[in-house]
């Protein structure tokens, strides 16, 4: 391999890693932080929950335009644009005073992520096709990071700025500024490549709405985005709820993060050259079962629990991610693909943080609403069953065959 294509290779991983840190701390770093703000903002517990859910219903709702903005603009241009956006929503916490706002925030920030994800996916696709799970790794172990490294540290910066949430929840745009600036050798070598071929692809590509496998690979994402979220989102209030202090929790809620990006980097390298998927993913859910077990008996430290269920959440997000690569034979059917599945996922997805958050203040406990994760981890697993190899792409399966044919 000829020296300056070496270095451009290791750039791209490099800026793809620094995108993808952006993916998650907008969300992540508002539960360490969640009873400030529902404190100084007087807001419900369901209210409260839509932090989460309304970013999560915007990566549904806005997935499938960015096939169509990235026709426009371009691809790598398109991923740049989304992460500027996703900047700009997080430094406007600086000055959100006012519960509109806050949830404004999110709902922009929401949208950058909805376009960001299916382009990446393609991007992977394009530019590493040998390679795909080993590179979805490298992309969720950067939201693992950015994930971990917000929910982390959002505490002691929010002393550090005098109890002041705003300022620390504005703080992680610094994510943004440095992924853009790695990302533009990117958009200036992919001005310089020519795309006619890719063009005329994505032209004649349309989301796989009549599939019926990526709507089984829909459903499945949603349930395990959804879980994540849930956790995400209530993970810290739960460790409150058990008698640890704020700090505590936090921690609770870093040890998750750095679980999970651990495990969504070290288990799609390992999977990279095995075909079958479904013992991966049964194991992961295993773990996610049994950390939301014990969390809910408390009888060991909620950081196991936490640790637990960070391995589980860090191996299904990537695999679910790979499932559309492994059904699809183009950067543009990739990109499709997994649009669909994370406007589906994320729309199934965003009500389960919010239905949560609503039995939390009927039953005035977690317990009731974590017992509803159970019954969801295990739908999760019996359709897991019915996921295909990495060598039987969708397209071949005689039991997959697009509705009403």
């Amino acid at each position: 391999m000829e020296k300056p294509k070496k270095i451009y290779i290791i750039w791209s991983i490099f800026a793809l890693f620094m995108i993808s840190m952006n993916l998650r701390a907008p969300i992540t770093s508002i539960s360490p932080v969640l009873e400030n703000i529902k404190t100084d903002l007087h807001m419900s517990s369901m209210s409260m929950s839509l932090l989460t859910a309304l970013p999560v219903f915007c990566m549904g709702i806005f997935a499938p335009i960015a096939g169509k903005l990235s026709e426009r603009f371009g691809l790598e241009l398109t991923i740049a644009l989304s992460i500027l956006l996703i900047g700009a929503a997080t430094a406007l916490r600086l000055v959100a005073s006012i519960p509109f706002l806050l949830l404004l925030t999110a709902v922009f920030a929401g949208i950058g992520i909805a376009i960001a994800g299916p382009l990446i996916s393609g991007y992977i696709k394009k530019n590493f096709p040998a390679s795909s799970s080993s590179m979805i790794g490298v992309y969720s172990a950067g939201m693992g990071i950015g994930a971990s490294l917000s929910a982390g540290f959002v505490v002691p910066v929010m002393h550090a700025f005098h109890n002041s949430w705003n300022n620390a929840l504005a703080i992680w745009a610094v994510f943004a500024v440095a992924g853009i600036i790695g990302w533009v050798p990117i958009i200036k070598t992919a001005r310089q490549q020519k795309v006619t071929e890719e063009k005329s692809i994505m032209q004649k590509s349309r989301l796989p709405w009549g599939n019926r496998y990526a709507w089984l690979l829909t459903i499945i994402f949603g349930l395990q985005s959804g879980i994540y979220y849930s956790l995400a989102t209530w993970l810290a209030p739960k460790v409150q709820e058990n008698g640890y202090s704020a700090t505590y929790a936090a921690t609770a809620v870093t040890v998750f993060s750095i679980t999970q990006m651990i495990a969504s980097f070290v288990i799609p390298t390992l999977i990279n050259n095995r075909s079958n998927r479904k013992p991966w993913m049964m194991l992961c859910a295993l773990f996610s079962f049994v950390g939301i077990i014990l969390l809910m008996l408390g009888d060991i430290p909620p950081i196991i629990s936490a640790a637990l269920m960070g391995i589980g959440a860090g191996g299904l997000f990537p695999i679910t991610m790979i499932l559309p690569l492994d059904a699809t034979s183009t950067p543009k059917d990739a990109s499709q693909w997994t649009a669909m599945i994370q406007f589906g996922g994320y729309m199934l997805s965003g009500f389960i943080p919010i239905f949560v958050g609503a039995v939390k203040d009927i039953t005035h406990t977690y317990n009731i609403a974590f017992l509803a994760l159970l019954f969801i981890l295990a739908a999760l697993m019996l359709l897991t069953s019915q996921v295909r190899s990495k060598n039987q792409p969708a397209s071949s399966l005689d039991e997959i065959k697009t509705l009403g044919a």
